[in-house]
């Protein structure tokens, strides 16, 4: 019968020809038409088009080459071989086969040793080296024949290099593994193609392998083919080859499309500059629908996420461009139990992090069989158990940590046991403390969470040896049982794992190869790889699909999408360990330019999106090699539009226009910001700093006095809204080698309080090694012993005072305020032979606080007594000094005026916001107070100086209430005007009059002695 071709200008005129063809045979209702096509979804769209022609496009088959490979399997009887082939029963076969013939061909051997230097070295070898025998019988099925034969030569006889010789054993070693031959199996597949007698029809298919190829061969020997090709492309190319007969159908070529060029940025960019392309088009064209549309994009893995995101459905005044229809592009959901069994698989060569193995907790099918459902919750625990990383000391060891047990998953476990059942503060002699993290109610979840942990552990061990895949199936249904549970819903999760595993212990029954548990997860993982959604040509939605797909069939619009240097051409992507093929090598550089022009062609609009500019610098980009000669190969000069870096941009609403409502919105208030649109913090800080005084507290503490000085934000945001600052617990996967600066502060304050109540520090190491809050052994020594250097320089200098007999003075005063009413200031002070003394290893100036307010309270009763303030700070080179700041005595009336303003300041910080933290406000006064105001030390940017003048200011890590009012901007702080509840002493801003108010007095009296 032979192969006929028939070669034709347009698409209409091809599928005219094959509809008359189809038309012909349809005489018996019991013989089926078989219809080739490039892809499946051409197929689709070619049954739509036999339909509209024929009425119905019943009895009649379009198939992919590649489905016409599968059926043909079916008829000869090799499904299980040729699948052996193509699958992962191969990619083992090689797996077994490299350590024998490494041991034949030495330079195999040395590229593969040693194996335990890179667990997965072997398996991506094998997975490697089976993709390329079989790409061999793909280009070149002679070859693989030749070898399996006996022979050692290359394609056209030639002896192999020394560097390569090493395939042809491989091959055949892995196939009789197997006990395959893919030439035999293509030999009964073409045996089999020869039996039909009903004419195979093949349309617009440009390429073919060399399987493909002799099975077509046989076709056309038999019950012949027909093939329907686009003039000058590659598939009349190889059926002109071909072809015993040769005609042209009368039709006339379509004209060169319009061509737009749309210039943006970074890929998020280009897919909103699609978007409005793509709404203008159809703006335009009122007949336009979105079957009439499709995006061509490259590599759909790179924008299927902005893709899906940019065209997703919402409300009524959202984008117009999202009611387009546009296909989803993103892969289908994963089941997530396969996806959890490959983590789980990989736990014992992971370091099993407090963050990493609390995901996996929460994971569904744990998280419902084990209740854990409350993420805070179980953070709170795992953080105060104090859980860095590790299931065990034994598994600590794989990373050669051996004896260390401190800040395990198990240590940790531990720590909330005892925390149950030990009250806080009670030791029970088992050198370990409990944790204050837990509370009886946290029963039920701990003794969930232990019990998890000890079969995470077991599971561990089960993966610390090699098994086949049959025994790994087993592991992993066992670990179904054990951990895994899900609602009813969702149950098919689990069903469908447990189908997926079984299929892979039947697919390799028998089989004796030995897997560690990385490379069976690695296997595994890509079983449970979702796979991209189903292309929906044909449906009435508008197709997103890769480059060569769809490429012949017509559409009104074409747009490409992610056109780079790197993707089209781009590389050949032959693999180095290649033989030479000759002309059987195909050039992939060709292949893909060819695409790109029919894709073009078959376009009466073509819009093309690209990168034009750089996202980092906004320079100019080159045109793609491939634009330039696409557009030189069409005969087109396409108009050029460049887009701005942002949707919100005012360009876009004022040199074009954009259909982006929610853009628009974006670009108005920027505007409105750029025109001296105050800021969020600035609109907040005018409402709070001329708040209302509402009322006066009846009586008021030293400790709330100070605490409002202290931070004058965060006690408004308490007083006013009832808000509490606090950071929720953080999960930490490093065990500390050294104490931060707050913990370091924290040890040494212990040791202080510890000496003041006469304990010995060895009681406060001993304490801390059972909290486990310094680092682990000799490391927390270090730790420990620079915490007793700060303790000892401090406790040296102020025992004296410390030491001295104390008294207990009650404080109790009528303060008279500025519009009438009065409060009262009432609490305890203790004095020490007759002094006020405070003792802390903080090094921060607004310690001086509380002396300073006890001796005021005192003095304003009518006991003046000095104060004198015991603290740390900084010497040289990193060691810790004594610093001592004394308090003179007052007289009562100038006590009682000062404390009179301090409180006034309290009352009026219970309402409106006062700009005057502690450590600032007394830096300031105290240069106001001695001429020298440094105004280089009240302006510049958190981070930007090496002493950071801004320390109140909190960090992203550490943020504080003052955030919420001022910019990072010192100056915002400093240079605030007046309002008029600010004290008027003739400062300019806000901050430096109250600084002067409140702190003048202290800081003209105080005196530092080193």
């Amino acid at each position: 019968m032979g192969l006929q071709l028939i070669r034709g200008a347009s698409w209409a005129g091809l599928m005219d020809a094959l509809t008359d063809e189809l038309k012909s045979q349809q005489t018996d209702p019991f013989l089926r038409s078989r219809v080739v096509v490039a892809s499946r979804a051409t197929g689709r769209i070619v049954g739509q088009e036999v339909a509209r022609r024929l009425g119905i496009s019943a009895g009649t088959d379009f198939l992919s080459p590649a489905d016409l490979m599968r059926s043909l399997a079916e008829k000869a009887g090799v499904v299980r071989e040729r699948s052996q082939w193509l699958g992962s029963a191969f990619d083992l076969a090689v797996w077994d086969s490299l350590a024998p013939v490494g041991e034949q061909f030495g330079v195999m051997g040395r590229a593969l040793s040693p194996v335990s230097a890179r667990p997965g070295r072997r398996r991506a070898t094998a997975t490697r080296l089976a993709r390329l025998f079989r790409s061999y019988f793909d280009l070149a099925p002679q070859l693989i024949e030749s070898w399996l034969a006996g022979e050692d030569a290359g394609l056209n006889g030639e002896a192999l290099p020394e560097h390569l010789a090493w395939q042809p054993e491989l091959l055949r070693t892995a196939c009789s593994v197997l006990e395959i031959d893919p030439g035999e199996s293509l030999s009964a597949m073409t045996e089999a193609a020869a039996s039909f007698t009903v004419p195979t029809l093949l349309l617009a298919v440009d390429h073919l392998t060399a399987p493909q190829h002799q099975v077509l061969s046989a076709l056309s020997s038999s019950g012949g083919v027909i093939a329907y090709q686009p003039s000058h492309t590659p598939g009349d190319q190889w059926a002109s080859e071909l072809a015993e007969s040769t005609s042209e159908l009368d039709d006339a070529p379509a004209g060169s499309p319009r061509v737009a060029v749309h210039g943006s940025h970074g890929p998020a960019r280009q897919v909103e500059v699609l978007r409005e392309a793509l709404t203008a088009a159809f703006d335009e064209d009122q007949t336009l629908e979105p079957r009439d549309v499709v995006i061509v994009c490259p590599q759909p893995d790179r924008y299927l996420h902005l893709l899906d995101a940019t065209f997703r459905p919402a409300g009524p005044d959202a984008h117009p461009g999202r009611g387009l229809r546009v296909q989803p592009v993103g892969r289908e959901a994963a089941n997530p139990v396969l996806s959890l069994i490959v983590a789980l698989l990989r736990l014992r060569e992971s370091r099993a992090t407090a963050s990493g193995l609390l995901e996996l907790l929460l994971a569904p099918p744990i998280a419902h069989r084990w209740h854990f459902t409350d993420r805070q919750a179980l953070t709170d625990l795992v953080s105060g158990a104090g859980v860095h990383w590790g299931l065990d000391g034994e598994h600590r060891k794989l990373f050669h940590l051996d004896g260390i047990n401190q800040s395990t998953w198990m240590r940790g476990l531990d720590r909330l046991l005892v925390g149950l059942a030990v009250p806080t503060g009670v030791s029970a002699g088992l050198a370990i403390s409990g944790t204050e993290a837990v509370t009886s109610s946290d029963m039920s979840i701990v003794g969930s969470l232990a019990e998890v942990i000890s079969r995470l552990r077991k599971l561990a061990a089960d993966t610390a040896q090699t098994r086949t895949i049959t025994d790994w199936v087993v592991v992993s249904k066992q670990a179904i049982t054990e951990l895994f549970g899900l609602p009813f819903d969702d149950a098919w999760q689990i069903l469908h794992a447990q189908a997926t595993l079984a299929r892979f212990a039947s697919d390799h029954a028998g089989r004796d190869t030995q897997l560690t548990a990385h490379e069976f997860a690695a296997l595994l993982a890509d079983a449970a790889e979702p796979l991209r959604a189903r292309l929906a040509a044909g449906n009435g939605s508008m197709p997103v699909v890769g480059l060569g797909e769809l490429q012949h069939v017509p559409f009104k619009v074409v747009a490409l999408l992610g056109i780079t240097d790197d993707v089209v051409p781009g590389r050949n992507q032959q693999l180095p360990e290649s033989v030479d093929l000759g002309d059987a090598t195909p050039n992939l550089r060709a292949r893909k330019l060819g695409q790109l022009l029919s894709h073009a062609k078959a376009a009466s609009q073509l819009i093309v999106v690209s990168e034009s500019r750089s996202t980092h610098t906004n320079e100019a980009i080159a045109t793609p090699v491939a634009l330039s000669w696409l557009f030189e190969s069409l005969g087109v000069t396409p108009s050029q539009v460049q887009h701005p870096a942002t949707a919100t941009a005012e360009a876009n609403f004022t040199s074009g226009r954009s259909y982006d409502r929610a853009a628009l919105h974006g670009a108005v208030a920027r505007r409105r910001r750029a025109s001296s649109q105050p800021s969020p913090a600035r609109r907040r800080r005018e409402v709070a700093r001329t708040a209302p005084i509402l009322s006066t507290p009846s009586q008021i503490t030293l400790k709330q006095l100070e605490a409002f000085l202290t931070d004058p934000a965060k006690a408004f945001l308490r007083s006013t809204l009832g808000v509490r600052l606090y950071r929720e617990a953080q999960l930490d996967d490093d065990v500390p080698l050294t104490l931060d600066s707050l913990s370091q502060w924290q040890v040494t304050n212990d040791l202080v309080k510890a000496v003041e109540a006469g304990l010995t520090v060895t009681d406060v190491e001993a304490e801390y090694r059972e909290r486990e809050v310094l680092p682990p052994d000799a490391l927390g020594g270090v730790a420990l012993d620079k915490a007793k250097q700060g303790a000892r320089e401090l406790w040296e200098h102020a025992e004296s005072d410390w030491s001295r007999p104390t008294a207990q003075h009650a404080i109790n005063l009528t303060i008279t305020l500025a519009d009438g009413s009065t409060t009262h200031v009432v609490d305890k002070v203790v004095t020490r032979g007759g002094q006020v003394i405070g003792l802390t290893p903080s090094k921060g100036i607004d310690k001086i606080l509380a002396p300073w307010l006890d001796a005021l309270a005192l003095a304003a009763s009518g006991q003046p007594h000095q104060g004198r303030l015991h603290q740390l700070t900084n010497g040289q080179y990193g060691a810790l000094d004594h610093l001592s700041t004394s308090l003179p005595t007052m007289n009562e009336h100038e006590a009682l005026a000062n404390l009179t303003t301090l409180v006034e300041a309290y009352v009026a910080g219970q309402h409106r916001l006062i700009p005057a933290p502690a450590v600032l406000a007394i830096k300031y006064a105290r240069q106001a107070a001695a001429n020298r105001v440094v105004e280089a030390d009240w302006a510049g940017v958190l981070g930007e100086r090496r002493n950071n003048p801004w320390p109140g200011y909190g960090t992203r890590e550490q943020p504080t209430a003052w955030q919420l009012f001022y910019e990072p901007s010192l100056s915002d702080l400093t240079d605030e005007p007046l309002v008029s509840s600010d004290p008027h002493n003739g400062e300019p801003s806000g901050f430096r009059a109250w600084a002067v108010h409140l702190y003048s007095p202290l800081a003209s009296r105080v005196g530092e002695e080193e």
